[in-house]
């Protein structure tokens, strides 16, 4: 006796499954059915695993696919699904596509094999429901599959949640997680999964696939395009034939159905740049020629190719180059062969770091073109180094210094004498910035030279004047020295001459060095401003109740008081105030710290004692 089936299995094998539509892209049509080596092509590790799990009755209760996009991921997923329910009684010619439950699956009318998107379906409300649904019995197939696409996108709770169901599903539920970022997951996802990364599908096995199906849709196209576009998709082979079919429209509007699809069309629709393009741009770097790479971006420019693109494809051909330099490429003809001998294996590696961010460079330039420009003209004028020009000078010993720098110190000009070594000053390494936070300072090292100081000679004009000194004084009046320039910082300044000014001179900073104590802190100090100084008191004003709570907290304050303290080299107390109490305390202060009219003039009568 037959197995009982809701469908009529007489019926259903007598005609053939149903076609995708005519209006359908060309990746959905020819979307793979079976295993077979013309249909699934470039995963032949994964299928020959799958295919002997499925002859060997060995299916696991879960599995990870994880590959770049394009690659066959979601594809596999439905076929394992289609070969363990298969109805065919040989396990190699599963999944036959013609049994109830093949044709159930190819249509979209079976509730048993569950696609979810995680993209969507990624919190932990959505994983609770998966388990609820989980523990009811397939009502049509055998097994139930749930293939979970994008599977890194599960939150962290909600794959926790996920965990113990995947690990011990029920008998009847099978677990197909696909995901192109595996890093993502969580190893207690991943150990509980049968690993298998999809590659990206090589160039000849994407050219008899565009092929097979060309032929099919019965598109004529000539055999040199069909690489240009299977190195366009870049291993993904939905991208190829999205491409394919994207050039057999614009064949068909533009130049007739009859016209063969060349590879100059191909390169024309999709703004790529012709390969002779790019091997003049690698000779424009060989020759040393940088005119000649620049007017060969601008013809470029002109012809509306995509630059972005073009250095993507520079960066390949140069790459290529380092290959065949290297020890031999498999793809490199006889133009790469021969530039190739014109480079070093270190210039093409200098050559290929300094294009790689091109693509980046390019997407946030004003001029799209002019990161390309520049990297051809350093790649031309490689190796070459041209003095910097020294201002003119009539002493030789400052000549002297234009010479590269060595290891000691350079001599200093013989017009300051003896004491010249006290006014050459060498730089300091500064200290980082998780230094001044901690408290602790980078050992000084001396970086390069300086420009000595010049001393200062004393004329008439700039001598300080020497108080006098009356006979009938007892006592000698001592002075102190003034320095003749002592640039004033917010560091060097001490608690009495703390200003506001100073504090919201530094605010920018006090908040990047309190944010790399505790980043929750300078979330607070983004709504608090200072006010006012008073003393060593410094007023901050938040218009909002928890912000001042939490600032005048020990926790908080303490932190703060520190780096300011730390930046302006004087012990502070901080707090946190309504904006008008700060308004109040600044007026205070300055009533407190302006004498009476009446003191002064008190002050100014009173004689002088003898």
């Amino acid at each position: 006796m037959r197995e009982a089936s809701l469908f009529d299995t007489s019926a259903l094998t007598a005609q053939p499954a149903p076609t995708a539509s005519a209006t359908h892209s060309l990746y959905r049509k020819y979307r793979p059915t079976t295993f077979a080596d013309d249909d699934l092509v470039g995963q032949e590790h994964v299928v020959n695993t799958l295919r002997n799990a499925i002859a060997l009755d060995r299916i696991s209760h879960a599995y990870l696919f994880c590959g770049p996009r394009g690659t066959g991921k979601t594809t596999t997923a439905r076929l394992l699904a289609k070969a363990v329910n298969c109805l065919d009684p040989d396990p190699l010619k599963r999944p036959c596509n013609t049994c109830a439950a093949c044709v159930a699956i190819n249509t979209n009318a079976t509730t048993d094999v569950i696609e979810i998107d995680a993209a969507s379906n990624r919190g932990i409300d959505d994983i609770r429901d998966l388990r609820e649904r989980v523990k009811y019995a397939p009502s049509q197939l055998k097994t139930k599959f749930y293939i979970v696409d994008e599977a890194h996108q599960i939150t962290g709770a909600a794959a926790n949640a996920f965990l113990k169901t995947l690990e011990e599903p029920p008998p009847h539920t099978k677990f197909i997680l696909a995901t192109t970022d595996p890093e993502e997951l969580l190893q207690t996802i991943v150990s509980r999964c049968q690993r298998f990364d999809f590659r990206r599908i090589n160039i000849d096995a994407m050219v008899s696939r565009l092929r097979n199906v060309a032929d099919r849709e019965r598109i004529r196209i000539e055999d040199e395009a069909l690489p240009v576009i299977s190195r366009q998709a870049t291993g993904s082979l939905r991208d190829a034939l999205g491409m394919l079919d994207q050039v057999a429209v614009y064949r068909e509007s533009a130049t007739g159905y009859d016209t063969p699809i060349t590879a100059e069309m191909v390169r024309t629709v999709l703004g790529v740049s012709r390969n002779e393009r790019v091997e003049s741009l690698a000779r424009s770097l060989a020759d040393r020629d940088p005119a000649a790479g620049l007017r060969e971006i601008s013809a470029a420019v002109d012809a509306g190719d995509d630059i972005r693109q073009l250095g993507r494809q520079f960066v390949a051909y140069i790459r290529l180059l380092l290959l065949q330099k290297a020890g031999g490429a498999v793809d490199a003809d006889e133009t790469a062969i021969s530039l190739a001998t014109q480079f070093s294996l270190e210039e093409l590696a200098a050559l290929i770091r300094n294009l790689s961010d091109i693509d980046f460079r390019a997407k946030r330039s004003a001029f799209p073109q002019l990161p390309l420009e520049i990297a051809m003209v350093e790649g031309a004028t490689r190796g070459e180094r041209r003095p910097a020009a020294q201002p003119a000078t009539r002493d030789p010993a400052r000549a002297r210094s234009a010479e590269p720098a060595k290891d000691t110190m350079p001599e200093p000009p013989a017009e300051y004498g003896n004491d010249a070594q006290e006014h050459l000053a060498p730089p300091v390494q500064r200290p980082s910035l998780r230094d001044r936070v901690r408290g602790t300072s980078a050992p000084a090292s001396p970086m390069s030279p300086r420009e000595p100081v010049r001393p200062v000679k004393e004329t008439p004009a700039n001598r300080p004047e020497q108080p006098s000194v009356s006979p009938s004084n007892s006592e000698p009046v001592q002075s102190s020295p003034t320095p003749a320039s002592a640039p004033a910082t917010a560091a060097d300044s001490s608690s009495d001459g703390l200003t506001l000014a100073t504090i919201v001179d530094l605010w920018s900073k006090i908040r990047a060095d309190v944010k790399a104590v505790n980043r929750r802190i300078e979330a607070l100090l983004q709504q608090v401003d200072p006010a006012a100084v008073n003393g060593t008191q410094v007023v901050l004003v938040s218009p909002y109740e928890f912000h001042r709570n939490r600032v005048n907290t020990d926790e908080v304050r303490q932190v703060v008081e520190s780096v300011i303290g730390r930046l302006v080299n004087a012990k502070v107390q901080v707090t946190c105030v309504p904006r008008e109490d700060a308004m109040r305390m600044a007026g205070n202060a300055a009533s407190v710290a302006q004498p009476s009219p009446a003191s002064t003039n008190d002050d100014s009568t009173q004689p002088a004692s003898s």
